[in-house]
């Protein structure tokens, strides 16, 4: 026991829990920033917005494996802080937010900003708890590490009321909480998925963020290796597998290429891993090969047959989990893995051709595939993906027209789909992953959502290049309406933004592109600013209502309904 006050006492809780960054916006310092200050060595990061705080947050969460922390204040700064706990929490991603709230003395009587915060948090987050006695913060602080760390990770919400920050009260000193409970299936199901895989012609393994928040690359790839089955992912699990290598076949539901498509459809056993299937990534669970036996391995019991019943399931961590798989798998027939990865490269050099006449497409207004080829061309490998929310900026999603060539270098949104998280979310990742390069396609749409914070990626010298895929509107909703024949109403902006303009404002390189022809130098111009620490946009004047092959089947397929 020792006296300190509650400030005190969680900036030494989140000390002792390993946090290097806060995200937020203070209303007074002395509610935890001046403890931070000086009492760690936590460097609290200073965005124009309290959405931004949850949004960097995210991607401080996925990169670090760890809890992104988010501070913030009563009434309205609690409010803007719902969509992306709802984000984060739907992304099986741990993001603790601790607020300054209403005096408890006051409580209910109509105290200034006054607000029933854990009734709004609850629906958003694992657990959303009210702070009425101060000697409870270590044990609060405690668990809220471990039930955002735990079974499938997720938001949690701590609001202290802010008449309990100055008085030093003796309280027990902090302990850090249980990070993960790591547990592995039951030998009987290990045996029996063992055996259907290597009985299986066609296999492939389909991961989603859970593998990824696991660490489970090594494992996925081993196994994936050994069997020779496709590796295929949610949005989520992008980055479990480098898709440049030999078994990437890229992502499934909406987002599925050619090459992918023809391997999932013929696929005689479905692997999924650490994902909930959700309706995205399999177009309402519309699409499925449904001869194939399915293996569903997930930490989480309760997402075990949510949407689609396995033939088998494997419950427990995705690393530990795959490793006992791999080390139960019968002698797997060599001949018959390498067949299946040649079927592989059969199917990509098959598409190779249209994927090339894409990238050299020299059209104008600018064609986005030409874009991604360039990109992935300048930038190269350890570059992170931050990806958007649109229907221009969905081309990213679009392997093999845009790569993610390492582990780990992808964050995705969850099923919200939040505008504007990720393109403030690569602030997060920048300050997380400060030795790789950022890469953040968005539409124009939300764009004008994230502007407020180039000021702040600028003043932390993050290197991170915004390239808007401009084409005026928000153009999946627009193209809703070009295929219902209908006018173009509520959906395009007759004014639009000079995004290069308000960038070079903020003291960021701003660029805007109409030539194709000028891509390259545009991109070398912005890659050389972010060795430099200058954070760069290029807006891009591109086409409206060109969208991949796949996207625009399956929206026609919906009006055809």
């Amino acid at each position: 026991m020792s006296k300190k006050t509650v400030w005190r006492a969680v900036a030494e809780a989140l000390k002792a829990e390993g946090v290097g960054h806060v995200f937020g916006l203070p209303g007074n310092p002395k509610h935890l920033v001046y403890d931070l200050d000086e009492h760690t060595d936590i460097d609290f990061v200073l965005v124009r917005d309290e959405k931004s705080a949850v949004s960097c947050a995210y991607s401080y969460a996925r990169l670090r494996r760890q809890p992104g922390i988010v501070f913030s204040n009563p009434g309205p700064g609690i409010t803007t802080l719902v969509t992306g706990m709802l984000e984060a929490t739907s992304g099986s991603l741990p993001v603790i937010a601790i607020v300054n709230g209403v005096v408890e003395s006051h409580d209910g009587m109509g105290a200034f900003q006054e607000l029933d915060a854990v009734s709004l948090m609850r629906p958003v987050t694992k657990w959303a708890v009210r702070v009425t006695d101060a000697k409870k913060i270590p044990w609060v602080m405690e668990r809220a590490f471990a039930i955002a760390m735990n079974g499938r990770p997720g938001g949690v919400f701590i609001e202290i009321p802010s008449d309990l920050a100055d008085a030093e009260i003796d309280m027990p000193d902090y302990r850090a909480g249980f990070r993960r409970h790591l547990a592995r299936p039951d030998k009987a199901s290990i045996e029996a998925a063992a055996k259907a895989l290597a009985a299986a012609k066609r296999p492939l393994i389909w991961c989603g963020s859970g593998a990824v928040f696991s660490g489970a690359a090594g494992a996925v790839q081993a196994l994936a290796d050994k069997v020779g089955m496709a590796v295929m992912t949610t949005p989520g699990g992008r980055g479990i597998y480098p898709e440049d290598g030999p078994l990437a076949m890229g992502q499934t539901g909406l987002y599925f290429s050619q090459p992918g498509k023809s391997w999932f459809d013929e696929a005689d056993l479905v692997l999924s891993v650490g994902t909930r299937l959700e309706a995205f990534s399999t177009n309402s669970w519309q699409f499925w090969p449904e001869q194939a036996t399915f293996i569903q391995l997930d930490i989480d019991p309760e997402t075990i047959g949510m949407n689609k019943r396995p033939d088998i399931a494997l419950i427990g961590d995705a690393t530990l989990a795959l490793n006992d798989l791999a080390a139960a798998l019968p002698a797997v027939d060599a001949e018959a893995r390498d067949e299946r990865i040649n079927a592989m490269a059969r199917l990509k050099a098959d598409y190779q051709p249209k994927l090339e006449a894409a990238a050299a497409d020299d059209g104008t207004p600018i064609r986005v595939p030409k874009v991604l080829d360039a990109v992935n061309r300048i930038f190269g490998k350890d570059t992170i993906l931050m990806k958007e929310n649109g229907g221009a900026d969905l081309w990213c999603y679009y392997w093999p027209h845009y790569k993610v060539l390492d582990v780990d270098d992808c964050v995705p949104m969850a099923e919200q789909t939040a505008m504007s998280m990720g393109a403030i979310g690569a602030i997060g990742a920048k300050i997380a992953r400060p030795e790789k390069k950022i890469v953040c396609f968005a539409g124009d749409g939300a764009m004008q959502m994230s502007v407020v914070e180039l000021a702040t990626a600028a003043e932390r010298r993050c290197g991170i290049t915004w390239i808007v895929l401009n084409n005026q509107a928000f153009g999946w909703v627009q193209y809703n309406q070009v295929l219902g024949q209908k006018p173009f109403v509520a959906t395009g902006f007759e004014v639009n933004s000079d995004f290069a303009a308000i960038a070079r404002a903020q003291a960021c390189v701003g660029i805007k592109v109409e030539d194709p022809a000028k891509i390259d130098a545009a991109l070398e111009e912005a890659l050389a600013a972010n060795t430099r620490g200058v954070p760069a946009l290029i807006d891009v004047q591109i086409a409206p209502h060109l969208y991949h092959e796949h996207f625009e089947r399956v929206h026609r397929a919906k009006i055809d309904h």
